[in-house]
């Protein structure tokens, strides 16, 4: 049976859709939803909002942020400390000129080869971490976010 380009494309989307949905709090809610139960109803409406706050366990900020990209640990006067960081990323594109060889095909279907400059596209992807949280006996003592609000060009803003 031969499929349509639709067909393929709407059972892409569902597959996109279904992964998707593993990001959410409300599906890391689903999957532990006694650990959800135990938590105040003050925290459990922060949780919902994918939000955090100091004093929180590390279950609490798993089913608000879920899995860290990274995980550091922070060794200071006070003690060993457990950094969570949340990446993302932006990308960038910088023109840029390449001198060379380059081997082209002539009027007559042989090839030879020139020298010549061109200039590319250079498309690279940048991670940074938006939000890090650290624990200390098995509580958060300290957010890091990201200061989205700053100066003239930020290359964070979406």
């Amino acid at each position: 049976m031969k499929t349509s380009f639709l067909e393929k494309a709407l059972v892409i989307l569902l597959g996109a859709a279904l992964l998707s949905g593993c990001a959410t709090p409300e599906s890391r809610i689903k999957k532990n939803p006694s650990l959800f139960a135990s938590f105040p109803p003050d925290v459990q409406e922060m949780v919902r909002k994918g939000q955090i706050d100091i004093g929180y366990t590390a279950g609490m900020v798993n089913i608000a942020l879920g899995e860290p990209n990274r995980r550091y640990t922070r060794q200071t006067a006070e003690g060993v400390t457990e950094v969570w960081a949340y990446t993302d990323t932006y990308t960038t594109s910088d023109r840029q000129r390449v001198d060379g060889p380059f081997r082209v095909r002539t009027r007559d279907g042989s090839y030879q080869t020139i020298t010549d400059t061109v200039w590319a596209d250079v498309q690279q992807t940048h991670e940074f971490d938006k939000i890090r949280v650290e624990f200390r006996d098995e509580k958060v003592t300290a957010i890091d976010r990201l200061d989205r609000s700053g100066g003239a060009v930020n290359p964070f803003a979406p």
